[in-house]
């Protein structure tokens, strides 16, 4: 039972429990194979373990891996501003279209539901086909929205371009974290998911203070042509330096020496892994097995590699794989990442819904560049909860790996809930309660907690990802929609009811509830500290997909 962590009875393996580090006792309890041929980088045991392939992505170089994920993570930056980009315009639409509060903002509402709906559609097709296909559709159809956004002059075009965004925005909310799990080792991923996720939530307060400005010097349609310029260059580096990084490599090593499966295999590795057992139950049999049929692989020529498809990856149809994020609203892994991330993002949505309220009213009545500049806090706290979620992940497991005779949980990954949760209710109190009264505080506070909520955020959004790639990678795509789909219906239903809710109760009380109802789910998620491991044994033992037939 390493620091509180209560292990499962009468089961010695349990899915994303892993040997890290090199050490010549393996304790006692867990895998007592021979691990001596298995690659390392320095003292680490690389997980999961690569094939001999120049394809396999993990062969990748560092350095082409990262540039990859850079260029994925600009796309997840032009996708993402599109979500708080009428923010600071909110007044400005008003009075343009002549329609209420609550009207303009389900503009960002349609946008969340088209993110919603679309996203079930792109984990069926990047299961089938891979990913490199929805990234280049995604950031074409950025260029294709902002544009129809930029031309609209009516209320139901602008919410049609909206929807449409939202289309858009779907590929790289549901995929840019799996992009990780497929490039890289469990020791790199964490600043990586720490990046991927900056670019999906923590940019996109960058967007309101230069929107604002540039409504006020050349109108609010410029914010739509500005994003499309700028994403027709990323459409530009998508096409040409993001290769599909979907490998197919044999999941019956992964899943018996690591515990560690991976959902890119298809149908035929049950058949691998019973001929492997059959052969030999040795982790170096089954590695030279993998490592003889890779081998034989040619490199993949640069033109090759700029194909929209590269096959199909399963013969499980598309419909089941649609229904696999629905049914996984019953894993209570998926439960938790739903409480960890999208609780905080639609409260983060809603302040954005209600900031113009806030601050182009009494008593300091801003125009829509000084309500831009309210989500400076903001930049600043994601940026802060970047880098703490990349050191404090990583860090936190090495560390806590070798504390536990080299064994790595997943669980180490939950320990970014704390701050989370600190950062985050702080936040959102502070931000209640100095907004509620501009004549009492400073007008600097608001944005100051603004930044606090932001960073709780940020730590929330790594904590959910990391865990779910580490300890349920077989189901990482589909768990991530699920995921979308809670935060984007939960953020749609803020929308239409923030301004509702703050007019009936008031600014202070609104956020006073909103932070006591984010300490129970603080609390209720910390709690999966104690009982993740054993819920991924018993996660295992009964499948839900397999339950209900959706394999």
């Amino acid at each position: 039972m390493p620091f509180g962590i209560l292990e499962p009875k009468g089961v010695s393996r349990v899915p994303g429990t892993v040997h890290l580090f090199e050490n010549d006792e393996i304790t006692a309890g867990h895998d007592h194979q021979d691990l001596s041929n298995l690659k390392r980088d320095g003292d680490i045991i690389l997980v999961p373990q690569p094939s001999d392939s120049p394809n396999d992505p993990l062969n990748w170089p560092t350095h082409k891996k990262d540039f990859i994920l850079f260029i994925i993570c600009i796309g997840s930056t032009m996708a993402a501003t599109l979500t708080p980009i009428l923010s600071s315009s909110t007044l400005v639409l008003v009075l343009y279209f002549g329609e209420g509060f609550t009207r303009i903002a389900l503009l960002t509402g349609w946008h969340l539901l088209g993110a919603a709906g679309a996203s079930v559609i792109v984990a069926a097709v990047s299961a089938k086909y891979g990913k490199r296909f929805l990234y280049v559709a995604g950031i074409a159809l950025v260029v294709g929205s902002s544009s129809w956004a930029g031309a609209a002059t009516s209320y139901r075009s602008l919410a049609g371009a909206r929807a449409l965004q939202g289309i858009a925005l779907a590929p790289f909310e549901a995929m840019v974290n799996a992009s990780v799990g497929d490039m890289y080792f469990v020791h790199q991923r964490g600043i990586r998911l720490a990046l991927a996720n900056l670019s999906l939530f923590g940019t996109t307060f960058l967007c309101p203070i230069v929107a604002g400005k540039i409504t006020a010097s050349l109108g609010w349609h410029w914010m739509f042509w500005f994003i499309a310029i700028f994403a027709a260059v990323a459409f530009v580096l998508v096409v040409f330096f993001v290769p599909e990084h979907v490998y197919n490599r044999e999941k019956s090593f992964e899943t018996d020496v690591y515990g560690e499966g991976n959902n890119n295999s298809n149908e035929n590795d049950e058949k691998v892994k019973e001929s492997l057992t059959a052969t030999t139950n040795t982790a170096a049999a089954a590695a030279a097995t993998i490592s003889g049929s890779a081998a034989a692989e040619l490199k993949q020529s640069y033109l090759h590699s700029l194909s929209l498809f590269s096959g199909s990856k399963t013969s499980r149809p598309l419909w089941k794989i649609a229904l696999r994020p629905f049914a996984l609203f019953l894993h209570p892994a998926v439960i938790w990442g739903c409480l960890v991330q999208g609780a905080l993002i639609g409260w983060t949505v809603m302040i954005g819904v209600v900031l113009a309220a806030i601050f182009m009213g009494p008593p300091l009545w801003y125009n829509e560049v000084k309500t831009g500049y309210m989500y400076t806090g903001a930049v600043i706290g994601s940026v802060i909860g970047f880098v703490l979620a990349g050191v404090l992940s990583d860090f936190a497991a090495k560390y806590l790996s070798r504390k536990n005779n080299n064994v790595y949980e997943p669980e180490f990954r939950i320990l970014l809930v704390i701050p989370q949760a600190i950062t985050g209710v702080a936040g959102i109190w502070g931000f209640g309660i100095t907004a509620s009264n501009m004549y009492k505080y400073s007008r600097y506070l608001p944005p100051f907690f603004f930044g606090l909520e932001a960073c709780g955020m940020i730590l929330g959004a790594v904590a959910s990802a990391s865990y779910i790639t580490d300890a349920h990678r077989d189901i990482q795509v589909d768990a991530f929609i699920s995921l979308l789909l809670f935060k984007n219906l939960y953020s749609f239903a803020l929308t239409d009811k923030a301004y509702s809710w703050l007019l009936r109760t008031g600014v202070k009380n609104c956020f006073i509830i909103v932070g006591s109802v984010q300490i129970v789910i603080s609390v209720l998620t910390l709690l999966f500290w104690f009982v993740g491991k054993r819920n991924r044994a018993l996660m295992h033992k009964y499948d839900i997909l397999e339950i209900l037939h959706l394999n």
